[in-house]
């Protein structure tokens, strides 16, 4: 199991590694600037109204769970906005693009004849590319829709007004969280496309060639794909707050009041 774990990570180490040559080396006839266009269009047709409707959810509960939860109104910006920002909105869509590259990935290169694949980076890194770009686009784009809809049923049901919404919400925002929305946004897509890529790519070892693309082999691989980037994305979003919060004060400035010793 130990040698298994560490093949897997060497050859996903290697893969990476291979991809950017094909900044210079067209595919197909195709520029790399087109294929990594080409794959972006695909992951945001699908990826922006299921992280909206996602957060669509998100946003109102957290908006409810603020007031009903904690009983004070100064909270419900902060609790919404910041929560979003900083956590929820990058993990939600490093979930649920780990679920569309995987799907997509997998089964389009598992598709091609081994011959395409003899030297995959080609093939590869415009899809990497194009998931690294995708996460943080997403991830604004759920914390924008968890925001609106989190004062929209703030104002409906409570009464909030803009102002009393968003003032406490930038107070309580930092630069860091900004920041931790389009890294982690960007790392959780990449590590999400590298390893859908791996496994499509990958030979299962005392089978014919031709037994890659059948259909339990692919759904096989978009599986390990999904679970593994799930792993991979609560680890790195653990050790992000470690190191980056950890430092000073773990959650940045509070609407309670500071407890007397």
């Amino acid at each position: 199991m130990v040698i298994d774990v560490i093949r897997y990570l060497g050859r996903l180490a290697l893969l990476a590694l291979s991809t950017p040559k094909a900044l210079f080396q067209p595919v197909g006839g195709v520029s790399f600037f087109s294929a990594t266009l080409n794959q972006l269009d695909r992951l945001l047709v699908v990826g922006l109204p299921l992280v909206g409707l996602v957060h669509v959810g998100m946003g109102s509960f957290l908006s409810m769970q603020a007031y009903f939860g904690a009983t004070f109104m100064d909270g419900i910006g902060p609790v919404t906005g910041v929560g979003l920002i900083r956590n929820l909105a990058p993990l939600l869509v490093g979930f649920i693009l780990a679920g569309i590259v995987s799907v997509r990935f997998v089964a389009e290169l598992r598709g091609l004849p081994d011959a395409a694949l003899d030297d995959p980076s080609g093939l590869i890194a415009p899809r990497i590319l194009a998931s690294a770009i995708a996460g943080p686009v997403l991830a604004v784009w759920g914390s924008l829709v968890g925001i609106a809809i989190g004062w929209l049923v703030a104002n409906s049901m409570m009464g909030l007004t803009l102002p009393a919404f968003f003032d406490m919400f930038l107070e309580m925002l930092w630069a860091r969280d900004i920041v931790g929305l389009v890294v982690k946004g960007s790392l959780f897509g990449s590590i999400a496309g590298l390893l859908a890529c791996h496994e499509g790519l990958s030979r299962t070892p005392g089978r014919a060639p031709e037994a890659r693309c059948d259909f339990e082999s692919i759904v096989g691989a978009a599986t390990r794909s999904v679970c593994l980037a799930g792993l991979a994305i609560l680890f790195v979003n653990s050790a992000w707050f470690l190191l980056i919060y950890h430092a000073g004060p773990p959650f940045g400035p509070t609407v309670l009041t500071p407890p007397r010793e």
